[in-house]
């Protein structure tokens, strides 16, 4: 992984490589509760303000799905469906929406967000990739279902015909 984020250059190619390293892998930069805590007193002081600022919400929403408990990366998610509905960044949003749906495990959602993405930048070659990444665990992740499904039933069949025998 470091060799690829290595050759990747620096900028949103180098952040892109990095996060595709990150959940491929299932492995996240550790997040402290004391950042999170922080941070949310900063966006709660201003959430109810005249002027709430987008930026600080998608920067805690960004820390929020970097986090390894669950609750905090759905947070994260409703917080930057909040941004994509208002319209903030919407590329932007997109991306780390479908990483974290993709994180999450929910593969339909993350590929509507990669889908969105897609058609208001059809040749953004990140998007693409994050399509076929989540084409790829979608599949991957089936299949093992179905190889675990196989099992139960063939066990099951086998423990029927013992019972009748």
């Amino acid at each position: 992984q470091a060799s690829i984020v290595a050759s990747a250059g620096s900028g949103t190619l180098r952040r892109w490589v990095e996060a595709m390293a990150a959940v491929a892998s299932g492995y996240d930069a550790p997040v402290q509760e004391s950042e999170i805590d922080a941070l949310r007193k900063r966006y709660e002081a201003q959430a109810y303000s005249d002027q709430p600022s987008p930026r600080l919400q998608f920067e805690f929403a960004c820390l929020l799905v970097s986090s390894p408990k669950r609750a905090h990366i759905r947070e994260g998610a409703r917080l930057l469906e909040e941004l994509l509905e208002a319209g903030f960044n919407r590329t932007e949003v997109l991306h780390h929406l479908a990483l974290t749906h993709l994180k999450l495990g929910q593969y339909v959602r993350a590929k509507e967000q990669v889908d969105v993405w897609l058609c208001l930048q059809p040749r953004n070659n990140t998007a693409r990739l994050l399509h076929s990444l989540v084409l790829d665990r979608a599949a991957h992740d089936g299949l093992i279902g179905l190889f675990g499904l196989g099992l139960m039933s063939l066990a099951l069949v086998i423990g029927v015909i013992r019972r009748w025998s």
